[in-house]
């Protein structure tokens, strides 16, 4: 069965492997894990505003796949499929027959692709390990005895793992033990006493991964770092000036990607009152993901895939209801297996149409390994690149390290540079007065650029600095100058 969902995560997202970077926060993951196999720790060589459990899992891969690209796409494939496998587990513990587990699985490996999906982002990474705390809460749940602490801190270690990933998974993971807790207490399978055993035993899972990570930085003298880019960033970016979309237009553009997958879970309603009962652990989680999605407050469309896994799984148990609903028996199952497919495929034109639209590689070569071959070029020996406001794994695959731990343009040049916490114009002067031998930039996206920051990169470019070529994308042209 694992091999069975592998194969379908390379299939669907083979589309992806000549794309050096979809999204540039993937990019920003590479630029951390190359700078921690090269021996820099996140924060101190690459700064981001996440917690390193992204970079951890790109350096493990990388380690192993020398090829920076092939290795985020790599961990990518390999993560899709492990949660599709996760929810063909719970699926089945859930009651589900085969059809239905292995159509919940199907289902999510098919829409992990749209929504951004198909970049190696957060939503992507973490997925499998909140699918593996769910199973593992919600057996104890289901068991007729006393959940065991044992497993409880084991699913307290995988939300923890998640949590290292990124931290709005304690919403989910926190639902998720606090279902597991409601259903046992309503069975008389446990007593207050207990249950604070319980909740000890999973919160010491759940802070393990965060506490050793917190303190290797104490011991390296760098906790500060540690604290602002884990926990003071979270008010910070909670409390930032919201970009486009907001919540009406995220809920909007989400809903053709991932609304087919909530209609069919209202198939539900056609079900035996039995069946439905065995899926009803499942809408808390639901609803703990939808509140995951709207936290930030930002509705980025990545931040909807949080909401997948749940809804994979009721989709698959609704079209099993419509099926026994509108199919005789003896067309059930086929017909089942053509609904399913059907829905599975929808996802192919949300992937294909913008890709086609935007040149992210699907024809020729990735505009991004082009810039980084032009900007390898013009650069002497010794000389900084600095990317301005593009993609930052530029920086890996023209064998540079970034002139600032600041690659993210956001977090410098850009209109999030506040949760930084540092002074952004200083560190740009900085950097700007090395001087860097060549500088990316991409006029589109200038708007996205702090206006104090923009007139400093154009004075310098103005001065200094002579178009050496531009390389088109999906936005307009990326230009790469070279210093005088």
């Amino acid at each position: 069965m694992p091999i069975l969902f592998l194969g379908a995560a390379l299939l669907v997202r083979a589309l992806a492997f000549g794309s050096a970077s979809i999204d540039p926060d993937e990019g920003l993951y590479m630029v951390q894990a190359v700078a921690w196999l090269g021996g820099g720790w996140p924060y101190l060589a690459a700064w981001d505003m996440h917690p390193p459990g992204a970079p951890a899992l790109l350096a493990l891969v990388h380690a192993v796949i020398p090829e920076p690209v092939m290795a985020m796409r790599l961990a990518g494939v390999l993560a899709v499929a492990a949660t599709g496998w996760g929810l063909h587990a719970l699926a089945r513990l859930l009651g589900a027959g085969p059809r239905t587990a292995l159509a919940a699985g199907l289902l999510y490996v098919a829409h992990s692709v749209v929504q951004g999906g198909l970049a190696t982002n957060t939503e992507i990474l973490f997925a499998p390990f909140t699918v593996l705390t769910a199973l593992l809460l919600l057996r104890e749940a289901l068991m007729a005895r006393t959940p065991r602490a044992a497993v409880v801190f084991a699913a307290g270690l995988t939300a923890g793992i998640a949590l290292l990933i990124k931290q709005v998974c304690a919403i989910e993971c926190s639902v998720l033990w606090l279902t597991m807790a409601g259903m046992t207490f309503a069975a008389g399978r446990l007593t207050p006493p207990r249950a604070a055993g319980l909740a000890l035993a999973f919160a010491a899972g759940a802070g393990m991964p965060s506490l050793g990570m917190a303190a290797g930085y104490w011991l390296a003298g760098t906790f500060d770092e540690w604290l602002r880019a884990n926990i003071l960033v979270l008010f910070a970016y909670t409390g930032a000036p919201g970009e486009w979309p907001g919540m009406r237009q995220g809920v909007l553009l989400a809903l053709p990607h991932i609304g087919w997958l909530g209609l069919a879970a209202l198939g539900l309603l056609a079900a035996e009152s039995a069946a439905r009962r065995r899926v009803l652990p499942l809408l808390p989680w639901l609803a703990a993901a939808a509140l995951a999605v709207a936290a930030p407050w930002k509705f980025y469309d990545h931040y909807f895939l949080i909401m997948l896994p749940p809804l994979s799984l009721l989709a698959a148990f609704g079209l099993a209801a419509l099926a026994r609903l509108v199919f005789r028996p003896r067309f059930r199952a086929r017909g089942f297996a053509v609904t399913a497919a059907l829905l599975a495929a929808m996802p192919v034109s949300d992937m294909l149409v913008p890709r086609l639209a935007h040149g992210a590689g699907l024809l020729g070569e990735s505009p991004v390994r082009r810039v980084a071959e032009l900007a390898k070029a013009a650069l002497h020996p010794g000389e900084a690149l600095y990317v301005a406001n593009w993609h930052p794994i530029t920086y890996v695959l023209a064998g540079q390290p970034p002139p600032t731990r600041f690659a993210f343009p956001g977090h410098l040049a850009g209109r999030f540079a506040p949760v930084t916490g540092i002074d952004a114009d200083a560190e740009l002067a900085r950097v700007l007065a090395l001087p860097p031998g060549v500088i990316v930039i991409a006029p589109a996206l200038w708007p996205s650029t702090r206006p104090e920051a923009r007139e400093a990169i154009e004075t310098a470019l103005a001065h200094d600095y002579d178009l050496f070529g531009t390389v088109p994308d999906g936005w307009g042209p990326v230009e790469v100058w070279r210093r005088r």
